[in-house]
């Protein structure tokens, strides 16, 4: 056992000390996590509403009502005195004005017409969802008012912001059950997407280029001299491969949770069994092919080809959900369908640890295959 660690950690130094790995293994997953995952499918947030409220009146009401427009999901400016007198705010989306007496009338019962106005190239879509920001913040301030007008309190800006920072009355908590039919964006596709795509291709690539090497200049045959069964020393080689596939995954995991701040899902041990499994598909892939190829000009063509391939049917570059339920079924031929079946079902919809044994039972069952029709083909190719 000591002796296959040690091949496989010969095999992984030999990866690192190529010049261009840290940039291949690790710079460009990162800059292609965040790159996809800000331009596709809405990026990892929702995009906030820009929004301008022009308080002309400066009173209580119109205060409490600018104030409730705020949120998460709005990025407000208020203008107010000499920066509110203006018709059309500059550089502003969308707005909407509070005239002088707005408070004072609201409070005397008489109708006050508010407009939301927009500029020439606004987003229809955002501007119908400032509409509904609007009429909840009026909905509410008037009603916090209401209730200060019947418990015989006056209207001032003080009190409506005490019944608005007040607990909650009713709570709502919404969170992801059934199937997990939505489909992932965001961080939530490209970490995992990219992580899954980079792994199959850097192990490819480099995995059976050296192993290429390795046959070409007789490297195999003289490893073979030492007290070394061939056993073993095919073992070692899937070994340094799932090292490589390990070690990039481990990585990318983290920097999708401390730099994309993606959370991982709730199942420590199903993400590691899932890491374990499509480190072992890779490596018994990329065993495969060096074993297959005659040089690492075709080892490198191969593995690019073939990652590419399988990133596009795997749903690595989109979400599955948006393909064809024929095409996604046909997908599962390759171990990047299962992976990211796995992820998303611990990432993007929160499932337990059991959702991925049939994810990692079919990864583990590519890893077994192709190891041993690699060792095979290496023993075949080294000689008696």
């Amino acid at each position: 056992m000591r002796r296959i660690f040690l091949l496989a950690r010969n095999d992984l130094l030999l990866t690192l000390r190529d010049r261009a790995a840290f940039f291949w293994l690790l710079l460009t997953p990162l800059a292609m996590m965040w790159f996809f995952g800000q331009v596709s499918f809405g990026g990892g947030k929702a995009a906030k509403i820009a929004l301008t409220v022009v308080d002309r009146d400066g009173a209580a009401l119109a205060e409490a009502l600018a104030d409730e427009m705020s949120g998460d999901r709005v990025r407000l400016t208020v203008l107010r005195g000499a920066e509110a007198a203006p018709d059309t705010p500059p550089g502003a989306a969308r707005w909407v004005v509070l005239p002088e007496g707005f408070t004072e009338g609201a409070l005397a019962g008489r109708v006050q017409r508010l407009r939301l106005l927009t500029s020439g190239d606004a987003s229809q879509d955002d501007s119908r969802a400032a509409e509904a920001v609007v009429l909840r913040a009026i909905v509410r301030t008037l009603a916090r008012a209401a209730e200060l007008r019947q418990g015989g309190s006056e209207v001032t800006a003080e009190a409506l912001a005490a019944l608005r920072a007040r607990p909650p009355l009713v709570t709502l908590d919404v969170s992801s059950a059934g199937a997990g039919s939505v489909v992932p964006r965001g961080a939530a596709q490209s970490v995992p997407g990219i992580l899954t795509f980079t792994v199959m291709m850097m192990t490819l690539i480099y995995g059976a280029v050296f192993l290429t090497i390795e046959k070409r200049e007789g490297m195999l045959r003289r490893q073979l001299s030492l007290p070394l069964s061939r056993r073993a020393l095919f073992a070692g080689k899937v070994a340094g491969r799932l090292l490589l596939a390990a070690l990039q995954i481990a990585i990318l995991l983290l920097a999708g949770r401390f730099l994309f701040h993606l959370h991982l899902g709730r199942s420590l041990p199903g993400l590691l069994g899932l890491m374990g499994s499509y480190a072992f598909a890779v490596a018994g892939l990329a065993t495969f092919l060096g074993a297959l190829v005659r040089n690492p000009e075709q080892a490198s063509a191969v593995g690019w080809l073939g990652s590419m391939v399988m990133a596009a049917m795997g749903g690595c570059w989109w979400p599955s959900e948006i393909m064809p339920e024929w095409l996604r079924a046909a997908a599962h031929v390759f171990p990047t369908a299962w992976a990211m079946d796995g992820f998303h079902a611990l990432i993007s919809f929160g499932r337990s640890g059991r959702a991925v044994l049939g994810p990692c039972a079919a990864l583990l069952l590519f890893g077994i295959v192709f190891s041993l029709w690699g060792a095979k083909r290496l023993d075949a190719s080294v000689g008696s």
